[in-house]
């Protein structure tokens, strides 16, 4: 069973960003994407300079591809950073030869991190964080499953409901952590 970070947890990793990979942390718990969508962003999927900077990421359906997701605030300067860092073209890097990130590398330096803080996560119990805090802010349902890549419910939803990036944003926006 899938359990949330607690105010407590995040405060834990908030309080020890400048440990490394604790970014990632932060950037799966602000974005709510999947560590394999997190894992293969290109620099150029980002456009960090528009108004509203996000990332075109996705995988799995058809509703999860290609999405545009804005980047909350409070994660610019990781992105950032982790762009300056870059030296084959990913936003996250294996760091010990600059290659891509690979799950199982990734989830290793995941166990790290939890023994670490003395918690017992996977990386996808970001995805129900991000979504449970937005959910409890009362977010737009719609906003939601477009952030996430999942299909709204009704066909009304799915169809006919179209959301801007400034409605995107202002929901990202609404985690407050």
């Amino acid at each position: 069973t899938k359990t949330i970070f607690t105010d407590d947890e995040i405060k834990t990793v908030l309080d020890n960003k400048n440990t490394p990979w604790v970014d990632s942390i932060l950037f799966l718990l602000y974005t709510g994407v999947r560590i394999s969508e997190m894992i293969n962003i290109k620099i150029s999927d980002i456009d960090i300079d528009a108004d509203i900077p996000t990332f075109t990421c996705g995988v799995k359906t058809a509703a999860g591809k290609n999405r545009v997701i804005p980047i909350h605030s409070a994660i610019l300067p990781v992105v950032k950073s982790r762009m300056e860092q870059s030296k084959n073209g990913y936003l996250f890097e294996d760091g010990e030869n600059s290659l891509p990130l690979y799950p199982n590398k990734y989830r290793k330096l995941w166990a790290v991190l939890m023994k670490q803080f003395g918690m017992d996560h996977n990386p996808h119990e970001c995805r129900h964080t991000f979504r449970s805090y937005l959910d409890s802010a009362d977010a737009n349902k719609v906003c939601i499953d477009r952030l996430m890549g999942h299909s709204s419910q009704g066909v009304g939803e799915r169809v006919y409901t179209h959301k801007s990036i400034e409605e995107l944003k202002a929901t990202i926006e609404l985690i407050s952590y």
